[in-house]
């Protein structure tokens, strides 16, 4: 037996025996002190039948009780035995309350995991249900006013309970499918994060190294000393790069196995990307404005990542020119801008390609900015703010 089964049963199945006690207690109670009356010592309540047969009642109740406590378990099945266990029950003479409520909790039941098409025909029973406590007059009581009050009473009871059961049902599968949906929005922005990581590493690391292999294509016969260093720059790079992006794949294989991953490169390695461009024979320019600080890992990170980026751009695209990076700390973030002295280019904004794309992905991710386009002397300007909450700090 399952520890679900093993659950629900050590709540159901205590609850039906204390409703069946009751209904039989009861059903006995008023036997034994003379209840109902005789036929005509007073009038006839539309929810006391006459005469009582006990043992018919224990039946009927311990069918009942069967259906309470597999309710949850087998729910059509356990409307079915419910309602007959209580229709024979109520044709006995037994009292309606404890009966119509072991009835309105299994129909709660079903309500809350089935929608109406799937248990409709066995809405069929509730007519002998309504019927069962009058069934020794004549045509079934129908002729009496009390009983169509009685009867519009519990049909009222237990469309309640199919409607608290349908709300319920709802609010259950409306909380699920926004618990899929999230699931879903972030699966797709880890597989958008990833993709940015392996295009931002893949393509810088690529471009020193083509830099690299070119500066030893060119002095290989004129400077064969040169070739050393370079060839010792490529395979740094490599090195480096494969692990980088060993570690940011790593998560698709296991995310639990990798708690030991490096933290996220961030402006602290800027000088590493300046070193790579300088062996390479390409100058890249550092000016700090303003009192560095410490900056969210997040906001660190995207900022190196956009520096990164717009120096790969720099030397895929601006042929042999130099490059500046602007840092400008401030209280409330940090402004980034990469710009290069490369030749005039048209006023049009340009087409972003998955680099310029993804820096402004960055930017918006943490809440900032971002913009890029030709400088009006010459060259190519990436302009990025990045603020910062230091109330979270």
């Amino acid at each position: 037996m399952s520890r679900r089964i093993v659950k629900v049963l050590a709540v159901d199945l205590p609850l039906a025996v204390f409703l069946g006690c009751i209904a039989i207690s009861t059903t006995y109670a008023t036997t034994r002190m003379g209840w109902p009356p005789a036929h005509g010592d007073w009038p006839s309540h539309p929810f006391s039948p006459e005469p009582v047969v006990l043992p018919l009642v224990c039946a009927g109740v311990l069918a009942a009780c069967v259906g309470t406590a597999v309710r949850r378990l087998r729910q059509r099945i356990a409307l079915a035995v419910t309602v007959s266990g209580a229709t024979v029950a109520l044709a006995g003479g037994g009292m309606l309350g404890p009966i119509l409520l072991m009835v309105l909790l299994v129909l709660f039941s079903v309500a809350l995991v089935h929608p109406l098409r799937a248990w409709a025909p066995l809405s069929l029973l509730f007519v002998p249900l309504l019927l069962a406590p009058r069934l020794g007059e004549p045509y079934f009581g129908l002729l009496d006013g009390r009983l169509l009050a009685g009867a519009t009473f519990g049909l009222g009871l237990l469309c309640a309970a199919v409607a608290l059961g349908a709300v319920a049902r709802t609010r259950r599968e409306g909380a699920r499918s926004a618990r899929e949906q999230e699931l879903h929005r972030y699966a797709y922005e880890e597989r958008l994060r990833i993709a940015r990581e392996v295009h931002d590493v893949v393509g810088h690391s690529l471009s020193v190294i083509s830099m690299q292999a070119g500066v030893a294509l060119h002095v290989l016969d004129r400077r064969p000393d040169r070739i050393g260093p370079s060839l010792e720059a490529i395979r740094t790079t490599s090195r480096d790069a494969l692990e980088e992006l060993r570690g940011t794949l790593a998560v698709f294989r296991d995310p639990a196995a990798v708690p030991d991953r490096a933290p996220l490169p961030g402006l602290d390695r800027l000088s590493d990307l300046v070193s790579a461009l300088a062996a390479a024979g390409r100058s890249a320019e550092v000016t700090v404005e303003g009192e560095p600080v410490r900056l969210p890992a997040a906001v660190d990170h995207t900022a190196y990542r956009i520096v990164q980026e717009a120096l790969t751009n720099v030397v895929r695209h601006a042929g042999g020119s130099a490059a500046e990076v602007v840092l400008e700390y401030r209280q409330a973030g940090i402004g980034v801008m990469v710009t290069d002295s490369g030749p005039i280019l048209p006023a049009e904004p340009p087409d972003e390609g998955n680099g310029l794309a993804g820096m402004r992905e960055r930017a918006l991710a943490v809440g900032g900015t971002f913009e890029a386009g030709p400088r009006t002397g010459g060259g190519f300007a990436v302009r990025a703010w990045l603020p910062v909450d230091r109330s979270r700090q």
